[in-house]
């Protein structure tokens, strides 16, 4: 990650801009407006441009919340920036247990353990 100005930020209106981001993490842009309009989102900018985001969405235990998407822009991946916001999330949510589902196949299980979250539960055709 080099050294730019990075700044993570709320986003309240006009989420519908982030999409093409969100796309990159999750295919179902129907998936993607349902849980954007009940969530949070947070964009992570670098030198001024959009190159990530992250949705969570509050679940039935006011203790807990969801990352329901986290993506980063190809060109910008596997250079921190995911851990940086992964990071930011955890720090500002800190009172609260924080859960996600994601694939088997794409690393991800190996990037959220290593930023110290564990297996929980395994469901075959979660996401089909």
């Amino acid at each position: 990650m080099s050294v730019e100005k990075i700044i993570i930020k709320e986003v309240m209106k006009n989420k519908r801009d982030s999409l093409p981001i969100l796309l990159v993490g999750d295919e179902e842009e129907t998936s993607i407006m349902a849980y954007l309009e009940l969530g949070r989102l947070f964009v992570l900018t670098k030198a001024n441009v959009t190159i990530g985001a992250l949705v969570i969405t509050n679940s039935s235990d006011d203790n807990q919340i969801e990352i329901e998407n986290l993506s980063i822009i190809p060109e910008y991946q596997k250079r921190g920036y995911g851990k940086y916001l992964l990071q930011y999330i955890c720090q500002k949510y800190s009172g609260k247990t924080i859960i996600l589902g994601t694939d088997e196949v794409s690393g991800n299980i190996q990037f959220y353990q290593q930023a110290g979250f564990e297996i929980y539960k395994r469901r075959k055709k979660l996401f089909y």
